[in-house]
């Protein structure tokens, strides 16, 4: 890339040969374009289907300027937005950002959605007068509503006062994943404790589990999950959001690793919350057998979301669902063992080291080290450095040589960042969102490589996923 050329041509030569490669995969993979104002999800938005390398980096590469679902498009969105965009506009956009979440909370907990996608023709929509008597809900309050999710992409105004759901719309139905996810009440009111929490005298250089934004909003001195103990209905709408993010990326973390040899193992799932995970590897895998460890609380819903999914694993004993307090001695070791974390040990690292000392070195003492084995699955961020095409040096990866044998990420172009930028804000998120409830610190490969050197792990495979 010539040298001298100006950022602004720079997003757009990058944007074009994204969204030309997109569309190149979307027909090769024989799939429908993507549409807006479809009445159905399209296969991209199932998280059953697995996209082939090419189709998923162009899609986290592609710029919609919000004319794609905003988990479905990728870096040039926030990077071209940030350049042209009004500095002051992007200062105010930011601040009615908390209006977002509560704007998806009033689709959801009041009947919108459903009403909308009730609608006799989806495609034109209703009148909020139609809404208003649906719903009993001011058509005046509501129009100022919608209008502001339309910013979003979420519904769009067919006429005036006409509104229509958008296909991400969809995904905030009964029974989704978004729906899940976004039914965990508490993360405005975390969010809105973090400048009190930074600066608080006591707490602020501390990693404890009890000194985090939920202490200060929920004014208790309990841990998160300790605090969830006492208030069963929190505990499981906390544990569908958890279950909603790791089945959205099931398929991802199955294509990614060999499972296939493990055979005749049991993996142990450390942390493994209502099972998903192990359910669906062992509709993959049926010769694994896998015991999911977690509270006492969460194992009940293991068991009963095991019994739905598979409901002959836990009797043939192919799925099986224990209590294990990861502050003490792992009950099942020896051979014939792979132990599974995921998402468990990027915990405040106040504790994290606690779990290392008091369980893994009884999974993996030295006479057993090359029998048994730890997969560990994690969020890792991405230093968001970006270079310029001066300082760039040639591309190890771009889209034209990715194939169909591997996954890998592209490298970044100029002008974005490694992270790439916009498409790594859910990863970020959930990054931050680990720091809110549970003072988790984040990690990068460079500073999850130097920890599993300092305890004497060997790692075997290491990989970047689908799932991210």
């Amino acid at each position: 890339m010539d040298a001298n050329i100006t950022e602004l041509d720079a997003l757009q030569r990058t944007l074009n040969h994204a969204i030309d490669t997109f569309r190149s995969e979307l027909a090769a993979a024989k799939l429908p374009p993507l549409s807006l104002n479809a009445t159905e999800p399209h296969p991209l938005d199932d998280c059953t289907y697995l996209p082939p390398p090419r189709l998923y980096e162009a899609r986290r590469l592609a710029l919609g300027l919000y004319a794609f679902y905003v988990a479905q498009i990728g870096a040039y969105s926030g990077q071209l937005k940030s350049l042209l965009q009004f500095p002051f506009e992007k200062v105010v956009e930011e601040a009615y950002g908390v209006y977002d979440q509560a704007c998806l909370d009033v689709m959801i907990h009041t009947g919108l959605v459903e009403c909308l996608a009730g609608a006799p023709d989806r495609q034109k929509g209703l009148h909020v007068s139609e809404i208003q008597k649906a719903l009993d809900i001011d058509s005046r309050k509501l129009t100022i509503i919608l209008r502001y999710l339309s910013t979003g992409c979420w519904v769009r105004e067919t006429d005036e006062g006409v509104f229509a759901l958008n296909r991400p719309s969809l995904e905030l139905l009964q029974g989704t994943n978004g729906r899940r996810f976004l039914s965990n009440p508490h993360g405005p009111g975390l969010a809105s404790a973090l400048v009190e929490w930074l600066q608080h005298p006591e707490w602020k250089y501390s990693d404890s589990v009890a000194h985090t934004p939920v202490q200060i909003v929920h004014k208790t001195d309990l841990p998160i999950f300790d605090w969830l103990k006492t208030r069963p209905d929190d505990l499981f709408l906390v544990a569908e959001g958890i279950r909603s993010f790791g089945d959205a990326h099931v398929r991802g973390v199955i294509a990614d690793y060999p499972w296939g040899s493990l055979e005749g193992q049991t993996v142990v799932d450390c942390g493994g919350g209502q099972g998903s995970l192990a359910v669906q590897l062992a509709k993959s895998f049926p010769d694994l057998r896998f015991i999911i460890q977690d509270l006492p609380e969460v194992v009940v819903l293991a068991k009963a979301n095991i019994d739905s999914q598979l409901p002959a694993a836990q009797v043939e004993g192919q799925v099986l669902a224990e209590t294990q307090d990861f502050f003490t001695p792992q009950t099942r070791k020896g051979d014939g063992y792979t132990y599974l974390f995921r998402y468990v040990l990027n915990i405040a690292d106040a504790a994290g080291p606690k779990v290392c000392a008091t369980h893994i070195p009884l999974i993996l003492p030295l006479k057993p080290w090359l029998q048994s084995k730890l997969i560990i699955i994690e969020t890792v961020s991405v230093p968001g450095i970006s270079q310029g095409p001066n300082t760039l040096g040639p591309q190890i990866m771009g889209l034209d040589t990715l194939n169909d044998d591997a996954y890998q990420p592209v490298s970044p172009p100029p002008f974005i960042p490694a992270n790439l930028g916009a498409a790594s804000k859910h990863r970020e998120g959930l990054v931050l969102h680990l720091l809110a409830v549970a003072n988790a610190h984040g990690r990068t490969q460079v500073g999850g490589l130097e920890e599993t050197r300092r305890i004497r792990w060997i790692p075997d495979h290491k990989g970047v996923s689908l799932a991210s």
